[in-house]
This record gives C-alpha cells, structure tokens and sequence, in this order.
C-alpha cells in the first residue's frame, strides 16, 4: 500500500460503512482528496482507479485495509485521515448506526490519542449541523 493510497483508504472507510454512496458522499469524497497532494497532481483516471480499488479491497478486508494504512501513516496524517472520515459521515448530516460504528472502529485503530478523535467528531457534527442539506 502506498502512502497516497493509505491516506484514502481512512476516508474511504467511511464512504462504504453503510453499503449506500450518497450523493454528497460521493461529491465531497472527490473534492476532498482532489484537493490534497498527491491526489490533485494525478491523472483523473489513475485517481478513480485507485478509488475504485480501494473500496471493493474495503468491501471485503476493511479492518485489515484500516490497519494497514495506519501503520503507514504518521500520527498527524492519521488525524486529518480521521477527520475526513467524520466529514464524510455527516456529509447527508446522517449518521447510520454503521457510520457510528466505523468512526468507533477506526478510532481504536489510529494511534491519536482517543480525547483527541473525540474532539474532532464533536466538532465536526457540530458544524455539520448548520450545513444546509
């Protein structure tokens, strides 16, 4: 797994937790990492084949995938990969018992400091809140 994909794949998570892709989901999933290097220098295709990888390799090794990649990423990177992933589960201001149990999952996976990824959940679904559906 390469850092770039490692990076996704926290995010990703989050995208297939309820096995239903969500307009928004789909939208800010794309802006998020379209807008980050290394995702903004690569060709459009080779950034959806690497998506699209990601999330059938997540459909079936999700646990072991989020493992992974957070082994490759450094604590800082594994914070803001975790923001995403809350962003992304209250993206449809929406959160599934599935979504809940992701960010729970991966929050016992990442070596941030839990009090830390409890900050950055309610800070996030409190400003999701004023977000207009």
């Amino acid at each position: 797994m390469t850092p770039a994909e490692a990076f996704a794949v926290i995010p990703l998570a989050a995208v297939c937790a309820d096995h239903r892709l969500q307009p928004e989901e789909a939208d800010l999933i794309m802006k998020m990492l379209r807008g980050r290097s290394p995702y903004n220098e690569m060709d459009p295709v080779v950034f959806g084949t690497m998506v699209s990888g990601l999330l059938l390799a997540l459909r079936d090794r999700r646990q072991a995938l989020v493992e992974e990649a957070a082994a490759i990423l450094s604590p800082e990177q594994q914070e803001k990969a975790f923001a995403l992933a809350v962003r992304l589960v209250h993206a449809d201001r929406i959160a599934t018992q599935e979504e809940v149990n992701l960010l729970t999952d991966l929050s016992c996976a990442l070596s941030v400091p839990p009090e830390r990824l409890e900050e950055i959940e309610a800070s996030i679904a409190l400003l999701s809140q004023d977000i207009p559906k």
